[in-house]
């Protein structure tokens, strides 16, 4: 998991000595004005080991230094501290939320999960109005299989965002100050992206709970949700390709094929928009169309508009190459379109590829097979499904092949100890 860690900002005013502070406490944010981090831990150490434990500030201003040194665990165990000591204390510690996401990403990296989740946790119970805690808490639980709660945590985390979307704009409304603005500004775009990340995330959990469930009910249920979710994301950020894409996906899994072309339209021309805007490097988004174009030719061919299937996945290979996703759907629709010698002349260069996995060149070697078969070439065909076989030996249907090939050539004894084989693999 890639844990990017968050940067806190420290404005240089807030340092200024306060009169009500004990003269221990002022001492620590001398030291820490004076960029003595070091030494503003010590005295803190020492004051607290003198019986002022008791008093939040110390913790408060200890973890400050730490921040200052980016020690962002013992940072946030100082400021758990002084919140247990005074919850009044959660409004000064809001600004340094990091310390306890960047301590849990740290714990995560390290393989502490249960200290992870306790940390963010924490972090969530003083600084409640931020997304990123539940964000990260929904990561854990996808990587531990727990769907539903990652659902409910990247949902929450949406919700979140949403809302501190609303209290920025209204600040923004409020305010004179282009510089403060310029800050505002900058937040609302992470909140954006925040949204984006986890509307992301439920819909790509919601595709695996849909297509690993036989209750037709929940299956209907996912359905529905992804595509709430989805549409409330695009709504935030219409320039996201990849939710479009994704509710594409989901558009095609309920056969609402001209509702998926519609959104890959729309996905197109985000793209390009984000071109012409500046924040997608066009080597990146030449990747990006190549995808969609990629699952918008599938769609043509799942709506038997072959030709115009066929033309997206030539664009498609026009700028990804030649890759097996690519010329594996080529074939395909020219096999389904009947077109057997071209539907052959792709697959028969997948199979000189590099690289390839051996379920993907059994699976080329295969198509070989059928379109030799429907050109009514038995022998070619019987080597094709032969070497089908050496990449994957352990598959019935190939075996099954092999036994109705044998037969059409006369080779019974041959054809019945395939279908044998066949058989016992099953």
């Amino acid at each position: 998991m890639n844990l990017a860690k968050l940067l806190v900002s420290v404005a240089a005013g807030l340092l200024i000595i306060a009169g009500c502070s004990s003269p221990a406490v002022t001492g620590i944010k001398v030291h820490i004005q004076n960029s003595e981090y070091q030494e503003a831990i010590h005295l803190a150490d020492s004051v607290i080991a003198n019986d002022e434990g008791s008093n939040p500030e110390v913790w408060y201003w200890k973890a400050r230094a730490y921040c200052m040194m980016r020690v962002w665990d013992e940072a946030a165990v100082s400021f758990a501290e002084a919140y247990e000591l005074d919850p009044l204390m959660a409004a000064n510690i809001a600004t340094y939320w990091p310390a306890f996401y960047n301590t849990a990403a740290g714990y995560i990296e390290e393989g502490r999960i249960e200290d992870a989740t306790s940390m963010l946790q924490t972090g969530g119970a003083i600084v409640p109005e931020r997304p990123e805690f539940d964000q990260l808490l929904g990561d854990i639980a996808l990587n531990r299989h727990d769907y539903e709660e990652a659902v409910t945590r990247f949902e929450a985390s949406i919700e979140l965002a949403i809302v501190q979307m609303g209290v920025i704009q209204t600040n923004i409304a409020e305010s004179e100050d282009p510089a403060w603005i310029e800050q505002l500004n900058s937040e609302n775009d992470r909140m954006v992206q925040s949204v984006v990340l986890s509307t992301y995330n439920t819909g790509a959990v919601l595709e695996n709970l849909y297509m690993n469930t036989e209750d037709e009910a929940a299956a209907a249920d996912y359905m529905a949700e992804a595509v709430v979710v989805y549409t409330r994301g695009i709504e935030i950020d219409p320039s996201s390709a990849d939710l479009l894409t994704g509710l594409a996906k989901f558009y095609i899994l309920s056969e609402q094929y001209d509702e998926a072309l519609a959104t890959y339209d729309n996905a197109l021309a985000a793209i390009n928009a984000g071109v012409e805007e500046g924040w997608i490097e066009e080597e990146e988004a030449a990747d990006m169309r190549a995808g969609v174009l990629l699952t918008r030719g599938f769609t043509f061919i799942e709506m038997e508009r072959f030709d115009e299937g066929i033309a997206a996945l030539e664009e498609c290979r026009a700028q990804m190459g030649n890759t097996y996703q690519v010329l594996a759907m080529i074939g395909h629709a020219n096999f389904i379109m009947e077109q057997y010698n071209e539907s052959l002349e792709v697959m028969e260069h997948l199979t000189e590829m590099d690289d390839l996995t051996n379920d993907e060149y059994a699976n080329a070697w295969y198509m070989v097979y059928a379109n030799y078969i429907r050109l009514e070439e038995d022998t070619d065909a019987l080597q094709a499904i032969l070497t089908a076989i050496q990449y994957d030996g352990d598959n019935a249907d190939y075996y099954e092949y092999l036994a109705q090939t044998y037969s059409t050539l006369g080779r019974n004894s041959q054809a019945m100890e395939a279908m044998e084989k066949s058989q016992s693999l099953r």
